[in-house]
């Protein structure tokens, strides 16, 4: 599956999620998530949205690593920090902007009823 696959998934799930409506930012941040020469950037706002973003250091949170990480990050079965400690992904960005998007991967994690 190609990254921009695993990242529309998160952005379906997102707007399924009126509760995360006040943490997403008035001013969208661009979360640039790039594998393997793929890359999928998404703007987090009030409307998110999968687009090109411009390259503003500022407001560009950039998520690199394999496929399988950036799969297990978006489907929600491992933290952005805990890919981060095992070295499987790398974060550059505002540390405020790292945390904002953990914050939204853990909230818009799918929902696994244990039986």
């Amino acid at each position: 599956m190609e990254v921009r696959e695993f990242v529309e998934r998160f952005i379906e799930r997102m707007q399924m999620l009126r509760y995360l409506l006040p943490i997403l930012p008035d001013e969208q941040l661009c979360v640039r998530f790039e594998s393997d020469g793929e890359a999928a950037s998404v703007l987090l706002g009030k409307e998110p949205a999968i687009v090109e973003c411009e390259n503003d250091e500022r407001n560009t949170l950039t998520v690199r690593g394999s496929k399988e990480a950036l799969a297990s990050l978006l489907s929600g079965e491992l933290k952005l920090q805990q890919l981060v400690r095992l070295q499987e992904v790398h974060v550059s960005g505002s540390f405020r902007h790292l945390l904002l998007l953990e914050s939204l991967l853990h909230l818009a994690k799918p929902y696994r009823h244990v039986g």
